[in-house]
């Protein structure tokens, strides 16, 4: 089955028989994927094997495979559960620990210890096991509650890019630990998508979307990328060294043994595509600005979830009004009582809506028959991963206010700011600031201005725009406060992005 609505148009699934904000929005954007596990799948996916999921041929990862555009794609991340044991076990709560993990635990360090060579007396090998595991330890991004096998590092090198891994508690009680026994590292739910639930997915799919027929620039973002999550080699060689050394503990007839895990990529709606250009346009400006790693990381997880954002705003405008049109209004002079402030929650509580608006014109009927569910909550669910989602991670990034509360609307903080010039100007470049807010306007429909404001709003001839002035003035002094903008004259500014490689 072949659908022209989507991306890849060689997914066979029948479109209409998903829910209906997948049916809107793509497969999918849920509710529970966190902060960090949207650029942690969309990094998995980028560094795992992947082809198509009808052939046996695999590429060797760090890529953007534009020859399998019209194909459903499946990638083959490697778990490496010896090496996460070994970061998290003995961090976890102990009612969450399981005795197969635990005495699988106490295997690995005393066969590290064997490989282990200490010149001073005074320094035990189950000292440096410990430094070892708090040095991996502190690129912890999603602890919480949860169990060992379900939490995650920074992407600071690609050993330490997990997937998802959930286990039954019933299975792993029950599991005694024995060498060679596949159960101990593969007897958990790889595929459930509870955590990383294909937002990552999503966004991976739509840079792949963006780079179709520009070969140069799929080039450039996969050395960007690979620059990036290459940055510490000595984490890398850290991390082989323990998990190698679980492969020969645990698999002493077969140490090389390698084994993948399997996972499919959907789908997402060719609407994306008319925003494509400008994703893949951002991204490649945040790569290649001269940044802290680490920073660029946090970065990267700030502009995927804005992006999605766009995106998700994008999908809604053209299946309501068939055009781009939801604008997004930042509300910058910090006064309760300006109009500004009025105007700016007024158009977020539109886009609120136009965003849960949009599954409305799904198929609602045919994705009934299947699930045999009432409406009600077909369209409870639906506003939990639509307009609750976008406020769920549109907080997350501090870019709508209050964190709670009344008067929600769209804000810009001194890191949002500092993003916004990085993606939308080239690093070492200069733009004039008139410039820099059509850019704004033109990538993100984003409004601080006057100008923007007329424009966007040409056909209301009562509507007073002298708020933006007071708008635009602050936004100016944020610029210049975070050292962007610099006065050529008293009529003219530039906006610069200092960080160039």
């Amino acid at each position: 089955m072949v659908h022209n609505n989507i991306f890849p148009e060689g997914n066979n699934k029948d479109v209409k028989k998903q829910n209906i904000q997948i049916q809107t929005y793509g497969q999918r954007l849920y509710r529970d994927q966190t902060f960090y596990e949207y650029i942690l799948e969309f990094l998995l996916i980028f560094i795992s094997n992947k082809g198509s999921e009808t052939s046996k041929t695999k590429d060797n990862g760090f890529s953007f495979p534009i020859h399998l555009k019209d194909e459903k794609l499946a990638y083959y991340p490697y778990p490496r559960m010896g090496l996460k044991r070994f970061v998290f076990l003995s961090r976890s709560e102990p009612d969450k620990r399981f005795n197969v993990d635990i005495n699988a635990l106490e295997d690995h360090r005393d066969y590290l210890k064997s490989k282990i060579n200490i010149s001073d007396s005074n320094i035990s090998k189950e000292f440096v096991l410990d430094i070892l595991q708090d040095l991996f330890y502190g690129f912890n991004a999603i602890i919480g509650k949860r169990s060992w096998f379900a939490q995650s590092l920074l992407p600071v090198t690609p050993e330490l890019i997990f997937p998802e891994a959930i286990g039954s508690k019933k299975f792993r009680e029950n599991l005694d630990y024995q060498v060679e026994n596949d159960d101990v590292d593969f007897g958990f739910e790889f595929n459930q998508r509870s955590f990383m639930a294909r937002g990552g997915e999503v966004y991976y799919l739509h840079v792949l979307q963006g780079l179709v027929g520009q070969n140069e620039l799929k080039n450039e973002l996969e050395e960007l990328l690979r620059k990036l999550i290459k940055g510490v080699p000595q984490l890398s060689i850290l991390s082989n060294f323990i998990q190698v050394a679980w492969q020969e503990y645990h698999y002493p007839n077969q140490p090389d043994k390698i084994q993948y895990i399997t996972k499919t990529m959907e789908w997402i709606p060719s609407n994306y595509r008319f925003r494509s250009f400008y994703t893949v346009s951002e991204l490649r400006n945040l790569l290649s600005s001269l940044i802290d790693p680490l920073e660029k990381i946090d970065l990267l997880g700030t502009l995927i979830i804005f992006q999605i954002m766009r995106m998700m705003s994008l999908q809604a405008s053209l299946k309501l009004e068939n055009e781009d049109n939801m604008e997004w209004v930042i509300d910058l002079t910090n006064d309760p009582n300006g109009q500004i402030r009025k105007i700016a929650t007024t158009s977020y509580q539109r886009f609120e809506e136009n965003v849960f608006r949009a599954v409305h014109t799904a198929d609602i009927n045919t994705y009934k028959e299947v699930a045999k569910r009432e409406e009600a909550d077909i369209y409870e669910d639906a506003s939990k991963d639509t307009n609750r989602l976008i406020r769920k991670l549109g907080k997350d990034i501090d870019f709508i206010i209050p964190p709670k509360g009344a008067n929600m609307r769209f804000s810009l903080n001194e890191d949002l700011i500092k993003l916004l010039v990085i993606i939308i100007i080239k690093p070492g470049e200069r733009m004039l600031l008139n410039t820099f807010l059509e850019k704004c306007y033109e990538q993100f429909k984003i409004i601080i201005g006057p100008k923007e404001a007329k424009l966007h709003w040409k056909d209301k001839i009562d509507f007073d725009f002298s708020p933006f002035d007071n708008n635009s003035e602050k936004f100016q002094e944020m610029l210049k406060d975070s050292g962007f903008l610099r006065d050529l004259s008293d009529a003219i500014s530039i906006v610069e992005n200092p960080f160039k490689g």
